[in-house]
């Protein structure tokens, strides 16, 4: 068995995305709704735990206790900490069928259809 470590990333990763859980991902929802009522194209995913954005690095919303996450090996990952072993690794490992959205964060691994649409700000709005 190997454990999944996480190394600090140099330079980080090009944002793509952001994830949050519990009170940030209500304040990361808060912050995408405007942006999509302002005609951006974020996209999203959620569960009852975590909410996923995706979009353009300059039109991610922020939230304190977000996680900002970059494409690598398509998987989309934390920006500045790389896992051990590496992510390519790591997502063949995970079951999911080709085409799906892999998040890898420590201490989880979430997987989803990838979004195409852009997010509806209503539903945001009430998460």
């Amino acid at each position: 068995m190997i454990a999944l470590q996480w190394h600090r990333r140099e330079p980080p990763l090009q944002s793509a995305a952001v994830a949050a859980q519990g009170t940030a991902a209500k304040h990361l929802c808060a912050g995408a709704v405007p942006r999509l009522r302002a005609g951006t194209r974020l996209r999203a995913v959620a569960d009852e735990h975590w909410v996923v954005i995706v979009g353009d690095a300059h039109e991610l919303p922020w939230a304190d206790g977000a996680v900002y996450l970059g494409w690598e090996a398509g998987t989309l990952v934390p920006t500045t900490v790389m896992p051990f072993p590496p992510t390519d690794i790591v997502t063949r490992s995970v079951g999911h069928a080709v085409g799906e959205l892999v998040v890898l964060l420590p201490g989880t691994v979430l997987v989803s259809t990838m979004p195409v649409q852009p997010a509806d700000p209503e539903l945001l709005a009430n998460r």
